[in-house]
């Protein structure tokens, strides 16, 4: 029996959708998640109060815990669940998502508010005619570690405060975050964390270096000590394999010797 229309009848118990083709991963509030034979499309249809943040991510509002306005112009935002996991907000959903989580967000509680923190800051700098104008100014890491990813803005923040850090618990919507952003804002340097969630991280790897646009994006592995992994890592074209065990300690400084190589040592390709 179709598990689909019992599921949608309780939509108090659903955190989000995410489409793969003409499947959908449902995921429950409690952490479980089954597979349905329904494109994402149909979901949205079935459950109107639910908002399509992006092209394969349909949330319930009421399971979210804040929403992050583009950091640059041309950029996507980011919105929170309530589990920890960001999902990009495409730049032609912003002002919709914007809308529909005006009644759901605190402390703003209200679209007003919500609207007044999409402004870009005034500090960015700005060529003659107006628009942006600068290089390449953000790292991207993926782990699931929020301690090392606290770790990790720290240490750049403090050696190289140039570059701006955007980190993801999550890389399978990576490849769609980059790829809306334009040739000139696309990040120096990704860090793929994949001592746990190797598949995933892997995955998304291959898709990055497939990308005709993101394959110029130098991509780092961290992976465990394992011939496999190396390997694994290199089939898949990262720039570079760094090993680490799971818990080690010295996470930032491996994070600050890799940024040092790739920052300072390495050429990076320019971004038109």
């Amino acid at each position: 029996m179709s598990i689909i229309n019992p599921a949608l009848e309780r939509p108090e118990l659903i955190a989000y959708f995410l489409g793969a083709n003409n499947y959908s991963w449902l995921h429950f509030r409690n952490g479980e998640k089954k597979l349905l034979s329904k494109p994402i499309s149909y979901l949205e249809g079935r459950l109107p109060g639910f908002i399509r943040v992006h092209k394969t991510a349909l949330v319930n509002p009421d399971y979210v815990k804040s929403l992050q306005r583009p950091l640059r112009q041309k950029m996507a935002g980011k919105i929170q669940l309530q589990s920890g996991e960001t999902f990009p907000v495409s730049r032609r959903r912003w002002n919709q998502v914007v809308q529909s989580l005006g009644d759901h967000l605190a402390p703003i509680g209200n679209e007003e508010g919500l609207r007044a923190s999409v402004h870009l800051d005034e500090a960015h700098p700005m060529g003659e005619s107006g628009s942006l104008s600068y290089q390449a100014t953000s790292l991207f890491l993926v782990t699931n570690d929020e301690q090392n990813a606290f770790l990790a803005r720290q240490i750049i923040g403090k050696n190289w405060p140039e570059y701006r850090v955007e980190t993801l618990a999550k890389s399978i919507h990576l490849p769609e975050l980059l790829d809306e952003l334009p040739e000139s804002e696309l990040p120096a340097l990704v860090f793929l964390d994949a001592r746990s969630d190797a598949l995933e991280r892997l995955h998304t790897l291959q898709r990055l270096k497939n990308n005709q646009r993101l394959c110029r994006v130098p991509v780092v592995l961290l992976a465990l000590p394992t011939d496999k992994s190396v390997i694994e890592g290199y089939e898949r074209q990262a720039n570079s394999v760094v090993t680490m065990k799971e818990g080690d300690m010295s996470f930032s400084q491996v994070i600050d010797r890799i940024c040092q190589f790739w920052l300072k040592v390495a050429e990076l390709p320019a971004h038109c």
